[in-house]
């Protein structure tokens, strides 16, 4: 459905473009798209950046451009797109949903309750959007305004469950939690609403209770044993309580469970390996990303994920045996290529890289970096014709690059162009490297390995 709504919303830009330029939007941004699809999103944000060139009011490359970042977590260059989007389409309802998720992940509630108001003006029949406005109120300590917002949804729609749920909890928002007899009645009653203790637990944390909602959240436990939300709210929990030790005992029996989505699972490897360098983190990522392996064996996404963390642990050699085997799933996951090439120069194995070059270039060959690797390798193969012709490859692909400027000037030094070797360097230092061998080089002039 997205697609469609930005297909439709490319062609129907104004002012009106040539033949010629419509032609040129049209295959920009469907190989936009592929790349996207594809997971090479440098290239597909390449794609659309083109696009604008042409065509600058162009709200669906906008929007692409703000999914891009979104999913690479870029937050603030995503914003931007998507709201230069909605102000290009204001009645998109596509754009505003990603706006909403975008403040979601941000947790910014009083711009998320804006956005909700924008997609009630243009769905007022939706009754999700009523309700979630209701939560992220809820969520910014607004409870009175809250609950006014759940005494509109059950006005417009009628009562439900869910919505006795909300007000409980947007009330007990507005006490100060829940007294140590109010939790011993709710551990004592014959529940069997899991959702509903979940839901309990979430306040108590908020209210800084994390004693009592362990004392729920096990009880969650003992109704559904293998609910894996129960274990990621006990994991939480822990981490409050400053008990490590259980909180990844609960993180692995959640990553154990097979109805635990692959995408939440990867966001919360991502979360432990983000942020100041922590080895007892890294360590707790390995362990996670390995079980996700274990449950997920044709996931090539979970596989590169695991070669990722082993590459952050120092163990080249696991992190290349994980991203072989993505590569026996699919080609499709261009980082991974990328990796794998790192990897192998950095341990030495200049033939494998080549092939590996080789094989990548034939999916992505308009990957200036790919040529940079296979001109590496090939040099350092006692390559060297072969590698000039590549690094120059390279530089037609990205001429301002100062790290492939470098590289030129290497191999022309190594082939005996010394002053044209020299030249690229002090390029390279225009350009704006500044490292310590570059200016070595230049100092010196003669070629650092």
């Amino acid at each position: 459905m997205i697609l469609l709504t930005g297909s439709t919303s490319v062609f129907a830009q104004e002012p009106v473009v040539s033949a010629t330029d419509s032609m040129a939007i049209k295959t920009l941004f469907f190989a936009g798209l592929k790349e996207k699809l594809n997971e090479n999103y440098p290239k597909a944000a390449e794609n659309f950046d083109k696009l604008l060139k042409i065509d600058p009011d162009n709200s669906a490359a906008y929007f692409e451009i703000a999914t891009l970042n979104f999913r690479q977590n870029k937050l603030m260059e995503s914003e931007m797109a998507i709201k230069k989007a909605t102000a290009l389409s204001p009645n998109n309802i596509w754009f505003w949903k990603l706006l909403a998720e975008l403040y979601k992940r941000k947790g910014d509630m009083d711009n998320l309750v804006g956005v909700f108001d924008k997609l009630i003006a243009l769905s007022p029949d939706e009754d999700s959007y009523y309700f979630d406005k209701s939560n992220a109120l809820l969520l910014a300590g607004k409870e009175d305004a809250a609950l006014k917002g759940y005494d509109v949804l059950e006005k417009k729609f009628g009562p439900s469950d869910a919505l006795t749920e909300a007000r409980q909890r947007a009330s007990m928002g507005k006490d100060d939690g829940l007294d140590k007899k109010e939790v011993e009645k709710i551990l004592a009653e014959n529940v069997k609403d899991v959702k509903g203790l979940l839901y309990t637990s979430g306040v108590l944390i908020q209210k800084n209770q994390n004693a009592e909602a362990l004392a729920v959240l096990k009880k969650a436990k003992e109704l559904e044993p293998d609910n894996f939300e129960v274990d990621l709210a006990m994991a939480d929990v822990y981490s409050a309580l400053k008990n490590n030790t259980e909180a990844q005992i609960s993180l692995k029996k959640a990553f154990g469970n097979t109805m635990m989505p692959v995408d939440q699972k990867v966001k919360i490897v991502v979360m432990l390996l983000g942020g100041k360098k922590d080895q007892l983190r890294v360590d707790a990522a390995a362990e996670l990303a390995m079980i996700a392996t274990k449950v997920h064996t044709d996931d090539p996404k979970v596989f590169a994920l695991y070669g990722d963390v082993l590459y952050q642990q120092g163990d080249l050699q696991g992190a290349l045996t994980q991203f072989q085997s993505v590569l026996k799933m699919t080609d499709q996951l261009y980082a991974v290529w990328e990796q794998m090439l790192n990897i192998q120069t950095s341990l030495g194995l200049y033939k494998d890289a080549i092939k590996t070059a080789d094989d990548a270039l034939s999916v992505y060959p308009n990957q200036a970096i790919l040529y940079y690797y296979m001109a590496l390798a090939l040099q350092n193969d006692n390559q060297n014709a072969l590698a000039l012709t590549n690094i120059k490859t390279a530089l037609q692909l990205d001429a301002e690059n100062p790290l492939y400027i470098e590289y030129y000037g290497d191999v022309l030094f190594l082939k005996g162009d010394k002053d044209l070797g020299l030249a690229q360097w002090k390029k390279a230092k225009s350009a704006g490297s500044n490292s310590e061998k570059l200016n070595k080089k230049i100092n010196e002039k003669k070629y650092i390995q």
